[in-house]
This record gives structure tokens, sequence and C-alpha cells, in this order.
């Protein structure tokens, strides 16, 4: 979550807006800061500069641009701004500000300077459902009114940033919750439901929307969203009927986190928040990968165990993506391009698992017979054959964050369990 302050002077309305809170140099403080409102540069009579690590814009002309309508109280020295059906009011040297009457506390007081109002744009941003975001390569603040997505089944246009936001896909759960936005309602995980585990306490008030294959489409129109999140893959049939709820995206793959959390970002007005997780998640591949030495030449084999007395491995999907990323090797008899798994039908295919490492996800959430089977299988001589086994180097792991979940926090879970397992 992220917060801000501000403040206006009488005559002129011209006062200024603490836009981001980012560090910046003696060097980047003197550098001429830029602020565009739908990409178009506002000019200002006074130059934005920073002040203890923040960036202050001159605000008055944003304000304009913005539409919104400006009064201030010299008596009580009390600014208030009004746009559409939001209505802030700040006082200077007051921690305090109110929206449509309730009480939001500021990061800093309001303050006045040099006969401007300071006032913090990221504050102001969110209180109107404004998209602001700091550009640190070319010094620009970006304040957007509205948003286009591209997404799988083409593009929505939102004119605000979403608060009430219904998600239709277990992965885009973890995400939306890693990005610090959670859902008014969502559809049930596929064990542990409502929600797995790991993400049961920040879902807490959340409303069950049923089955992911099968979402309620009434219990979704009565916690009127102002944005529907979906899969292609699920959800194509209906998208035409969820469209007309609320804006509606799409994503493409159910297990393509980063692509996923690019687009949930964008609209959720959290790209900083994104961008610091793909910092963290970046610099901890990079650590792994320096770290493993020889290690990642021994071969990785992910299996599975189901309920119909068959098996089968993992060629990619989502632990497979995050394998690929590290750079460990996989058992040449299980690479099938354009597959995701391969079916192994009979025990007398188990050495097909065979690995130097192998990570079982088998999970439950079919008829509860999975653990049965994996039991079964595994008395089989065969299975004792496996390097793997006989090197004592076959794991179980948590089949919700390796392969049920697909989610951001998910896939760092994963990474730890590796760093774990190869002793990191």
């Amino acid at each position: 979550m992220i917060k801000s302050r501000f403040r206006a002077i009488a005559l002129s309305l011209s006062f200024l807006v603490a836009a981001v809170s980012v560090p910046v140099s003696a060097s980047a403080a003197a550098a001429p800061i830029k602020v565009t409102v739908d990409s178009k540069q506002v000019s200002f009579d006074v130059q934005p500069k920073v002040i203890n690590g923040t960036t202050m814009v001159p605000y008055s002309a944003v304000v304009s641009k913005l539409g919104a309508k400006l009064s201030f109280n010299s008596q009580n020295k009390t600014l208030k701004v009004t746009r559409g059906n939001a209505t802030i009011q700040l006082k200077i040297n007051s921690s305090q500000a109110t929206v449509n009457g309730k009480t939001v506390a500021l990061s800093a007081k309001v303050v006045e300077q040099n006969g401007r109002t300071l006032v913090p744009l990221r504050f102001l941003g969110e209180a109107f459902g404004l998209w602001v975001n700091w550009n640190a390569s070319n010094k620009t603040v970006a304040i957007d009114t509205k948003r286009t997505i591209s997404h799988a089944m083409g593009n929505t246009t939102l004119t605000a940033v979403p608060k009430r936001v219904v998600v239709l896909v277990n992965g885009m759960i973890d995400i939306s919750l890693t990005l610090g936005v959670k859902p008014v309602g969502a559809v049930e995980s596929w064990v542990q439901a409502p929600w797995y585990d790991y993400l049961k306490k920040d879902m807490t008030g959340a409303k069950s929307l049923g089955s992911e294959l099968q979402p309620n489409l009434e219990a979704i129109v009565a916690l009127k969203p102002d944005l529907i999140i979906g899969a292609k893959t699920r959800h194509e049939k209906i998208y035409g009927q969820l469209s007309k709820i609320a804006p509606t995206l799409y994503v493409d793959q159910l297990f393509e986190w980063k692509d996923n959390m690019a687009v949930a970002a964008k609209a959720f007005n959290k790209e900083d928040t994104a961008q610091s997780f793909m910092n963290d998640w970046n610099k901890k591949v990079a650590t792994f990968k320096a770290k493993v030495g020889s290690d990642a030449k021994k071969e990785v084999s992910i299996v599975r165990f189901s309920d119909d007395n068959s098996a089968r491995v993992y060629v990619t999907g989502f632990a497979g993506s995050i394998l690929s990323e590290l750079g460990l090797s996989r058992p040449k008899a299980q690479t099938e391009a354009g597959k995701i798994f391969i079916d192994i039908d009979s025990q007398e295919q188990i050495p097909l698992m065979n690995g130097d490492i192998i990570f079982d996800i088998t999970s439950d959430n079919r008829s509860g017979d999975e653990f049965k089977v994996q039991e079964a299988w595994q008395k089989n001589a065969l299975w004792s054959k496996l390097t793997a086994v006989k090197d004592k180097k076959y794991y179980k792991v948590n089949d919700v964050t390796w392969s049920l979940s697909g989610g951001a926090t998910a896939a760092k879970m994963v990474l730890d369990d590796l760093f774990f397992y190869y002793d990191i």
C-alpha cells in the first residue's frame, strides 16, 4: 500500500504536490523533473524539485488538467479538492486528510514553502482513482486518468484504478495479494478451499465465487466489481457476460506468472510493487545460478501420481519453467516439444521418471486416492532402482506452491525450496 500528503495557497491556488517517494541523489535532485497528464507534458511557473527524498511538483496546472475543482479556506487554512464523486480536504501542518469524510493518515505534514503549498500527488491520485508512476530514467511523473490494457481477448479501457476486483483464476489471487490488492471475491482454490492455506489470512472477508471452471455469475453481479480478471482457457465462452458486469481482463496462460503479474500491475497501478518483486526475484535467481555449481548438471525430474492408477512427468509447467530459468538440467527422456507433461500409464514405465533428483508434486485434489497410487507404485522394484531414490534425492514438495497455485508468491516459495534442497 502506498501513501502521501499535500496543501494550497489562497489567491492563485498555485501549489506543489508530492508525487512519488523515490530515493534521489543530490545530482538527481538538480536535474529537471517533468510531469505529464495523459501523456501531455504540464508547464509550471516553478520548477519541480526534491524535498527530503520526495519529488515535489507545482500542482496548480495539474489540477486543471485533471478537471478538479479547488477551493482554499484562508481562515482555517484548509484546501478542498473535488473531482467527480470524490472530495478530499487537507490542512496546512496536518498529517491527516479526509476522503469523502473519512480520515486518512498522510506520510508527512502538509507544508507551505516559498509561497507554495506542498501536496502529495500519490495520495491525490489514489483518492481520485488515477494512475501515478515515476520513471527514474527520464525523471518523469506520469499521471493517467484512464488506462487501456491489452489482454488475451483484446483491449479494455479502465477509467479509474479498480478498487473492487473479482478474480476468477487461482494464480491471479496470489498475484493480486502479492501486489497488495485483496479481491472482493474470487473462485475457490483446488484444495484447502476456500483459499490455499498460504493465502487464507490475507483473503479474510473475500466472497467465494465457486469453481474456477464454473464461477457463480450471480454472486459476481452482487459484488458490484469495477474489474474482473479471468482466463481465456477457462472463461472464453462467458467473456461477453462478464464484460457487461464490469471491465474484464483475461490472461492467456494460467501459469505464466510474470506476464500475468504485469497485466495486473498495470491495471492496479502497482507497477512499482511488481518491479520491486521482480528485482528481488532476479537477484535470487542470479545468486542460485552462481552458487549451484556442478549440481546444475544433475537431471531433475518432476513427477505426479494420479487417482486413476497412472502418473505423469512434467516437461514444462509452472515448476518446470522455474527450473528452466535456473538453468537446471532435465532428463532427455522427459523432453518432448510442445508438451507440458508426459503421461505414464503403467508401472512398467517407472524408469521414465528417472532423474538425479526427483520432486514429487502429487496432490489430493480429486478423489483423495492419489497418495494410495503413489504408495502402490513406490512398492514396485523399478522404483527403488531410480537414481534419485537410491541416492536419497527424492523429495515430496508442496503441490500447492509447486503446481496448483501458479502465482508470484508461490514461485518465490518454490525458489526458496530449491535453495533449501540444493543447500545454497
